[in-house]
């Protein structure tokens, strides 16, 4: 999955990054409101733009195209009210109303991504508000509340939204980013004394046998579980922990592997070849990271996945295997006909 830039067909930015998403087979674009590399607008200026956008990806990279959107709500959010969308709230704020107006809120966030023909939504974050000066968390207002019991309860409540909508939600961050004091846009933290098993993968352990969802590895160093590895990239965690001991069997889908925790010692290549060795579906790359503009990093991204599974380091069946389970998230959006799956 990667982010590509232009809003229309006429842009030529947009071109050369289809064009090379084709070559490369991607599987999946994430879209943006701003381009951060020039500080500009991106994909998104209103919804008939939106949904004319998303038919043209469909029809130059295939029908079966993945399209994912961050929309968290608050300060988390790619559609504005500004541009013609439905202001999503941030979780924090979600956490704070009745039940009553939490689901207006969500059946408005999701109808708006299922109209649009957006398949998957990166939220709920059921990260927990530990450290109240997390930059990235709760600084940002983007977790519901400090204790798991809460957490889940409403997360759970965005998750059966998504679900009736035929939208994937994706549960972040695993194994849980809010007792983290850094950003990992800007390096990689290490959670080793903060984190605790109890408290932050709570909400992963309940989360991990729900049905059409997916889960998203976040870009923290243990040194206890993987002392050289981020979980995104860690075998140990990936695959030991959130597949083999939670039971998840779920889409797998990694924070953007263009954040300086994984760019200061990995190329695009060798990140998205150690992220699909670890356990993960998608290897993300949203290109739009703060820097000089780089080409579209699917070619690089594709060829270094083919040389890992030539030279034997990722089992073919390790490809047959995600592809077998983006397959089936597809074909979940896609259905139109009759109820939605239930909760498990």
């Amino acid at each position: 999955m990667v982010g590509v830039r232009g809003a229309s067909a006429r842009d030529d930015a947009l071109k050369r990054d289809v064009d090379a998403c084709r070559e490369a087979g991607c599987r999946a674009v994430v879209l943006f409101d701003r381009d951060v590399p020039s500080g500009g607008a991106r994909n998104i200026e209103s919804p008939s733009q939106v949904r004319d956008l998303i038919a043209f990806l469909r029809e130059a990279l295939g029908d079966d195209l993945l399209v994912a959107i961050d929309q968290e709500g608050g300060s988390v959010q790619r559609l504005r009210a500004e541009r013609g969308f439905v202001e999503s709230p941030s979780a924090a704020d979600l956490a704070m109303m009745s039940l009553h107006e939490r689901a207006e809120h969500h059946r408005a966030t999701v109808a708006q991504l299922r109209d649009l023909g957006i398949g998957m939504n990166f939220a709920p974050c059921v990260d927990l508000a530990i450290d109240s000066a997390s930059p990235i968390i709760a600084a940002k207002g983007r977790s519901f509340a400090s204790e798991p019991a809460r957490v889940l309860a409403l997360a759970l409540e965005s998750i059966e939204a998504h679900r009736e909508a035929r939208v994937v939600a994706c549960a972040k961050h695993f194994p849980g980013h809010g007792s983290a004091s850094s950003d990992s846009h800007l390096g990689l933290p290490d959670i080793t004394e903060a984190w605790r098993e109890s408290r932050e993968l709570a909400p992963f352990v309940a989360l991990a046998h729900e049905e059409n969802l997916a889960m998203m590895t976040a870009h923290l160093l243990h040194r206890g579980v993987d002392a050289d590895l981020p979980a995104s990239l860690s075998r140990v965690w990936t695959t030991g922990v959130l597949r083999e001991r939670l039971g998840f069997d779920g889409v797998v889908v990694t924070d953007s592997l263009d954040m300086r925790a994984v760019t200061d010692r990995f190329p695009a290549g060798e990140a998205a070849a150690r992220a699909i060795g670890a356990g993960a579906d998608l290897a993300l790359d949203a290109n739009n990271m703060p820097g000089a503009v780089r080409a579209c990093p699917a070619p690089e991204m594709a060829g270094a996945i083919a040389r890992a599974v030539e030279d034997g380091t990722i089992p073919e069946e390790r490809l047959r295997e995600a592809a077998a389970r983006v397959d089936a998230l597809v074909a979940f959006t896609r259905a139109s006909d009759g109820p939605p799956p239930t909760r498990a």
